[in-house]
């Protein structure tokens, strides 16, 4: 079976960890901090890297915890009750859950057709005076407009939820850096892998401050608590993982980006686009299904994706789907103000999105085999227009 995605590991992740090991020390020490220390080399060629602080944690959906937990809410801190956060209708769970965890409103918006990140326009017709935060999502690596975002929010924290978009950048300026806090993912399925972990990124040092507490039980100090925090901290295994990754990255980035042109110029398929300006890692490879229009699953856009995955499974593609409506989940439909407005492009997306294998491990004989795979059982959707 050709994986879907794979870890790049080779000596280097076997000796970092053995070098943990034999150090005896595990938690919080010096391979964390040189983690973060490459993450922010790596960012330091951006044109928006000055008096940037990365600080690691135990994976990225609790980097979104502390960012809403640290969020500028006039004379206090931290998102709370009455307080709504906008967050984009298509993604994984957690940073709708992030936002309901905090006791505050998730308000769900639909995303752009193409680029498949946060509809801007919808963005603006959701801004309330509740209005705390946006999250904004680099969907599967893509940048998100946080530009055009912070034009019509000026006074609103703007999180990016660059997850997926370490080594993406939007006019010179790299994801993790357009919004007013950040976070990444180090999850198996990102460009580099921890196995679990994640990432807080701020210019703003009193933020930095209390990210770097609460990560660690709230504490300022050695015995100083200030606040009520939780246990966030990245295990040194992990952390040294990261720093062998890291080493990585740019054969990582060129492979990724190699192997997606043959993909998207050998086949005319909706796949997903990025703004002009835009430098892609590709995170994950996607394509959209049109609702076909005559056959077994005419009108059915799910009923067709469901079927060419279990086609492209059964000649050895491991394909997946994309992503999730949050609308549709039960813990996201109790809030009455999700139910008022409409997600057609998230619907779309999600009931006829398709991720097919994208790794640096891929071989060239496994490429052609994904390649011909598609051509064979989703011929039907070569240069159909998704929204017609």
């Amino acid at each position: 079976m050709i994986r879907l995605t794979r870890p790049f590991f080779d000596d280097a992740e076997l000796q970092a960890s053995a070098r943990v090991i034999a150090s005896g020390m595990l938690v919080q020490g010096a391979e964390v901090a040189a983690f973060e220390a490459s993450v922010a080399r790596a960012l330091s060629a951006s044109t928006a890297s000055s008096g940037l602080t990365c600080l690691a944690v135990t994976n990225g959906t609790v980097a979104l915890e502390l960012a809403l937990a640290t969020t500028p809410c006039g004379d206090r801190v931290g998102v709370g009750t009455d307080d709504e956060v906008i967050v984009p209708a298509v993604t994984w769970p957690s940073p709708g859950h992030a936002a309901i965890l905090r006791g505050a409103t998730p308000v769900l918006v639909d995303i752009d057709p193409h680029t498949w990140c946060v509809d801007v326009k919808a963005v603006e017709e959701a801004l309330t005076p509740r209005t705390r935060a946006i999250i904004a999502i680099d969907q599967f690596g893509v940048p998100a407009d946080v530009p055009g975002l912070r034009t019509r929010a000026r006074d609103v924290d703007l999180i990016e939820d660059a997850a997926c978009a370490l080594g993406s950048s939007l006019d010179g300026v790299a994801c993790g850096l357009l919004g007013d806090v950040a976070t990444y993912s180090f999850h198996p399925r990102k460009v580099i892998t921890t196995g679990e972990g994640g990432m807080v990124l701020t210019r703003d040092a009193l933020r930095a401050e209390r990210v770097q507490a609460l990560r660690n039980h709230g504490q300022h100090s050695p015995g100083v608590f200030r606040a009520a925090g939780p246990n966030a901290r990245l295990s040194e295994l992990h952390a040294a993982l990261g720093v062998a990754q890291m080493q990585k990255l740019e054969t990582i980035l060129a492979r990724r980006r190699a192997l997606a042109e043959v993909f998207q110029s050998g086949l005319a398929l909706a796949w997903q686009r990025a703004p002009q300006g835009a430098t892609v890692n590709h995170q994950t490879l996607g394509f959209v299904l049109p609702a076909p229009r005559t056959g077994p699953f005419a009108g059915d856009r799910r009923g067709a994706r469901d079927a060419l995955l279990a086609a492209l499974r059964a000649q050895g593609v491991e394909a997946g789907i994309l992503s999730y409506a949050l609308h549709r989940l039960p813990q996201f439909a109790r809030f009455a103000v999700n139910g008022v407005r409409r997600f057609p492009v998230a619907e779309a997306v999600v009931d006829g999105g398709v991720a097919v294998p994208l790794h640096p491990l891929l071989g060239e004989a496994e490429v052609a085999q994904i390649l011909d795979a598609l051509r064979r059982e989703a011929g039907w959707a070569l240069g159909v227009e998704v929204f017609a």
